[in-house]
């Protein structure tokens, strides 16, 4: 973040910069990517595994609560003959940028 860079500007003018807002990408298995971005560009830094898992989520559920609900959605897709396919990883694995 504290290294200087350049970078040109659409207008053509090559100005001084430096990556300095973090983004977060969080994986269904629990674990966030962290990137920096800026100057027109992404810088991968690490990818991090959680510290903590609180007792509730931010509703006040908590796991007992949502194992119950899970279990209730996978009956009514077995009834249904439905599956319910997980995220497939090859496709969460990657970043996408414009």
């Amino acid at each position: 973040m504290y290294k200087q860079q350049n970078h040109v500007e659409a207008d053509g003018i090559n100005r001084t910069c430096y990556q300095t807002t973090f983004d977060f990408g969080f994986l269904p298995n629990g674990q966030v990517k962290v990137w920096l971005e800026g100057c027109g560009k992404y810088t991968y830094v690490t990818e991090l595994s959680p510290t903590s898992t609180p007792e509730t989520d931010y509703n006040g559920s908590t796991y007992s609560d949502h194992n119950q609900t899970r279990n209730s959605v996978l009956k009514r897709a077995k009834k249904a003959n439905a599956t319910l396919t997980p995220i497939p990883w090859d496709k969460v694995n990657k970043v996408y940028t414009s």
